[in-house]
């Protein structure tokens, strides 16, 4: 009676890990699962009076994905961010990039719905990349000096 119970068990056990298995393979995309973003050097540029950034961003996965947000906040404690919530890459003129593909978006004062000298030579930055499953950061530190 015993060697049966454990003989059911062992069946019982390998029908369920194979059924797990084979569903994890059916039901699941190939590759990897969510968005893979890398956000490159940040470039800095004066526009008129006032700085801006050129973010570029790569997307390095398997999926193709559309960036909701760029917020920029200064590297200091209980400091603003402030949000761009409709980013538009500079080659696409979308906000989507192909997997394998990437872009460029320009952040800057008004884009992001932030005071006039927000951005400043010197100070540190964290940008922030929100995208459906998630966020991507990047510290950033303007010139200390214009060239």
């Amino acid at each position: 009676m015993d060697t049966k119970c454990i003989i059911l068990g062992i069946v019982l056990f390998a029908a369920g890990f194979g059924l797990g298995f084979a569903l994890n393979n059916v039901f699941r995309p190939s590759g990897a699962i969510g968005t893979q973003l890398y956000i490159g050097e940040i470039e800095w540029n004066f526009e008129g009076d006032f700085l801006t950034m050129t973010i570029p961003i790569d997307n390095v996965g398997g999926l193709p994905v559309t960036i909701q947000s760029i917020s920029v906040k200064e590297n200091a404690t209980g400091s603003i961010e402030y949000t761009d919530s409709h980013p538009i890459g500079i080659y696409s003129g979308t906000a989507d990039i192909t997997a394998g593909g990437g872009d460029a978006f320009e952040w800057n004062a008004t884009s992001g719905l932030a005071p006039f000298d927000f951005l400043q030579l010197g100070k540190t930055y964290i940008v922030t990349i929100k995208v459906f499953d998630g966020y991507y950061r990047r510290t950033t530190t303007a010139p200390s000096e214009w060239a």
